[in-house]
């Protein structure tokens, strides 16, 4: 390990971090997680890791005692969600710098060794790390960007893995949450991921809130972690409402007031707009959004008002980071309008800028790849699949003519 990339805390010249690593009937992804922290080139001296069960039934707590001693346990009886968990481990941590690993990923033998040093190199209050499929063949998360009214997102999510000719750390607007390392003095003082958001966008909510109070996020694309993809165990309609929640309370907190004044009636009709596209019983689970987010209107207002208060930096230099403001978080021609519309009618522009969506266009394009390849598969075995070959053909259509039309509009930079 070489001699420059500490953290010289205490007369040292590696900082002690604290991995937690927040799980949930985790025992089975945990055996293979684990092994994976034990590897790490990183002093054992200066390292712990804790797991913060929440209310398992699995027996992972009793496994874990027994399967691996050197881990401690931190036992809840309910399940508090990943934001509430990590931030009591992190309270309970001993660590200068307290690292957050989903249970569901590995990470290379040098990924926290390229993580400290970035943080320690850039001064950043939060680093994220590069994450790809189990395979290492897709991205998972290769940087971070987020559209005006709060919904997050990762640019190249799912495209085949590439070479690339700059891996150096830069700027971003959040880390991603299942592998990111923060200082833990810093983490604290911010007040750490916000427990009401259970789960979904926290580190969103985060990196805003740390980029406000005049800190700097990172992206570290040399530090890699792998994702299982086992998923939360919440149901779509679940996974979609606390989405949906989360974006609206990231509005709320965390824009100046003349912003918010533009942004919030744009992102509560655009959530109308994706209820009635999405139709049927899903119209309810975005409906409902609206209801939660009056309830909680008091709650946030003050949560606003303490934002606010440790604001050292204006929207004006924080909104560069969101990368794709314009990208949609509801797929098809028709929403995609209904947002252009809804850009236009409130000005969005004038916070955000002229955006060219190039990246959403290729993103369709290769989307329309991958659809074709399946159709081409689907055709091999016709009589067994005939209905997804139906259902795939028309999927084909409506992307093309979506890439068309996307394509034919004219762009201002």
């Amino acid at each position: 390990m070489s001699d420059d990339i500490g953290l010289r805390a205490g007369g040292r010249a590696t900082p002690t971090v604290s991995i937690v690593v927040p799980s949930w009937n985790g025992r089975a992804l945990l055996a293979e997680s684990l092994p994976a922290i034990a590897a790490l080139e990183y002093p054992r001296e200066s390292l712990e890791v804790l797991v913060f069960d929440n209310g398992s039934r699995d027996g992972s707590a009793s496994w874990l005692r027994e399967a691996w001693p050197a881990v401690r346990v931190l036992e809840n009886a309910t399940n508090l969600g990943f934001a509430a968990a990590c931030d009591r481990a992190a309270a309970a941590a001993e660590g200068e710098l307290v690292a957050f690993l989903n249970n569901d990923l590995r990470i290379a033998p040098d990924w926290l060794t390229c993580m400290t040093g970035a943080l320690a190199a850039s001064g950043a209050a939060a680093a994220g790390s590069r994450i790809l499929d189990w395979e290492g063949a897709h991205y998972d998360f290769d940087g971070a960007a987020m559209n005006f009214y709060g919904h997050g997102a990762s640019p190249r999510h799912g495209r085949p893995v590439r070479p690339a000719a700059d891996e150096a750390p830069r700027s971003a607007l959040f880390a991603c949450g299942a592998a990111m390392l923060a200082d833990r003095a810093r983490f604290l003082a911010c007040g750490g991921f916000d427990p009401d958001y259970f789960a979904y966008f926290e580190d969103v909510d985060l990196g805003w809130r740390l980029w406000i109070e005049g800190e700097r996020v990172l992206y570290v694309p040399a530090a890699v972690a792998y994702h299982r993809h086992h998923g939360s165990g919440l149901d779509d309609d679940r996974r979609t409402a606390l989405l949906e929640t989360n974006a609206l309370a990231n509005v709320v907190k965390n824009y100046e007031d003349a912003n918010l004044a533009r942004v919030l009636p744009a992102a509560l009709l655009l959530l109308e707009a994706r209820a009635r596209l999405a139709g049927g019983a899903r119209a309810a689970v975005y409906r409902d959004t609206l209801t939660r987010f009056l309830d909680a209107l008091p709650a946030l207002h003050a949560k606003r008002a303490a934002v606010q208060a440790r604001r050292r930096r204006p929207d004006r230099e924080i909104v560069p980071l969101f990368g794709e403001p314009l990208r949609p978080s509801f797929f098809g021609c028709a929403y995609w309008r209904e947002q252009a519309r809804v850009v236009g009618a409130f000005e969005i522009t004038a916070i955000v800028g002229n955006v060219v969506m190039n990246d959403f266009i290729e993103e369709l394009q290769g989307r329309i790849e991958e659809l074709e390849a399946a159709l081409a598969a689907a055709r091999r075995d016709a009589e067994e699949h005939g209905a997804e070959r139906v259902r795939l053909a028309a999927e084909v259509a409506r992307l093309r003519e979506e890439l068309g039309r996307k394509a034919a509009a004219p762009q201002r930079r």
